[in-house]
């Protein structure tokens, strides 16, 4: 079987409340269609995270269906697979789901029980001939239980040893995170607002995990476990490439071969200089080594002191001499303090604080303003309410 794995589309992203990405969305997605004809993949599957909010706006539903159908259009015997991620609604993509199977598209928005029993045939997708997708979105507070349930029902469906492709849009532990920011509660990682999981809680009956959430694309360590990554860059921490991945397993039980298909930005996100330095000396930079590629700037600027009021016309003027150079904001390190070895934790600035896990915002706010670390008991139960209101907001 031939999948073509890709995660983390993030439709309807609105960079630091401004500019809208739909346009570069539409480069990638004309890439994957480009994609699809010429590898024509058993199957394309998206691990989550199709929209930035729970909540997207028309626009971007009718964005999403439309490109939906033109890949149903190139392929009609193509099966594709939606899961919701943590920024999805499950309540919204589950109602999607009936229409969308008439074209041989299946979205999967939540597990569902009826008493203690798993409602389990949603979740499994029998590719005729070709193998098995045990499709899991995204569950608040991991349950691993879930994805053991639903490999011991494949493999009692598996008489002819198809191929078994997992889905999921988790936290692994021991990935790289890269580009999220981590805390830790516990003694587990919490990357998005979602708890680590040890691979090996997961029963190894499947031939690839396809995950999604971590942006940094990845295999693991087993072989067979991989992030595809976002295929658009989202912030200016993910400076690597971005890219979708192809797939190819002959029989249960055999490696996958794994292959990263590498996706050409329409805009490019650039951090100047490359290291922080004095606000005269970082616009002097950038008005001598201004991008020639159209894109967005961040200038990474150190200072101690509350800069100018107008620091940001300055950077916008200089931006302003280039090609399809687009402002999005400054980043402010602060030295460090006479006598002190740490440098110390910059201040946040918009983009970067609309991405933080409200858990560590609140953990840094009571840690600096009570000088004194959060105890477990607190920590346990401010996670627990954040973890309800994801529920709350996910439905």
């Amino acid at each position: 079987m031939k999948l073509l794995h890709t995660s983390d589309w993030h439709i309807g992203q609105i960079l630091n409340f401004h500019y809208d990405r739909q346009e570069e969305h539409q480069c990638f997605l004309d890439q994957l269609c480009r994609i699809v004809e010429q590898e024509r993949p058993d199957v394309l599957i998206v691990s989550g995270d199709i929209y930035d909010k729970n909540t997207p706006g028309n626009s971007s539903m009718r964005f999403l269906s439309d490109n939906l159908l033109r890949i149903c259009d190139l392929a009609p015997d193509m099966p594709i697979v939606l899961t919701a991620g943590n920024h999805d609604s499950s309540s919204r993509i589950e109602s999607m789901s009936g229409v969308w199977r008439r074209v041989n598209t299946h979205f999967i928005g939540a597990a569902e029980r009826v008493g203690e029993e798993y409602q389990l045939d949603k979740h499994i997708i029998e590719i005729p001939g070709k193998g098995w997708i045990a499709a899991v979105p995204y569950i608040p507070d991991y349950q691993n239980d879930l994805y053991n349930i639903i490999l011991k029902e494949i493999h009692d469906r598996n008489t002819q040893n198809l191929p078994v492709i997992l889905m999921g849009h988790t936290t692994i532990g021991n990935a790289i995170f890269t580009a999220h920011e981590t805390t830790t509660f516990s003694g587990r990682d919490i990357v998005g607002g979602i708890n680590s999981m040890n691979i090996n809680e997961i029963d190894n009956d499947y031939d690839y995990l396809a995950l999604g959430h971590i942006h940094t694309p990845q295999t693991l360590s087993n072989g067979k476990a991989r992030y595809c990554g976002s295929p658009v860059q989202l912030n200016f921490k993910e400076q690597f490439p971005h890219s979708v991945t192809m797939v190819t397993v002959e029989n249960h039980g055999d490696m996958p071969q794994i292959d990263t298909i590498e996706l050409e930005p329409l805009r490019r996100f650039y951090v100047i200089p490359e290291k922080p330095a004095p606000l005269e000396e970082a616009l002097s930079y950038l008005d001598a080594h201004l991008p020639e590629k159209q894109g967005y700037v961040q200038l990474n600027i150190l200072s101690a002191e509350r800069l100018p009021s107008d620091t940001e016309n300055r950077i916008r003027d200089i931006l302003s001499k280039g090609e399809g150079l687009l402002y999005c904001d400054y980043k402010c390190t602060r030295p460090a303090a006479d006598g002190k070895s740490v440098v110390e934790k910059p201040e946040f600035n918009l983009s970067e604080f609309r991405e933080k896990d409200p858990f560590e915002i609140a953990e840094r706010y009571y840690q600096e303003t009570l000088q004194t670390e959060m105890d477990d008991t607190l920590k346990e139960l401010l996670h627990s309410v954040i973890q309800e209101v994801r529920e709350e907001n996910a439905r």
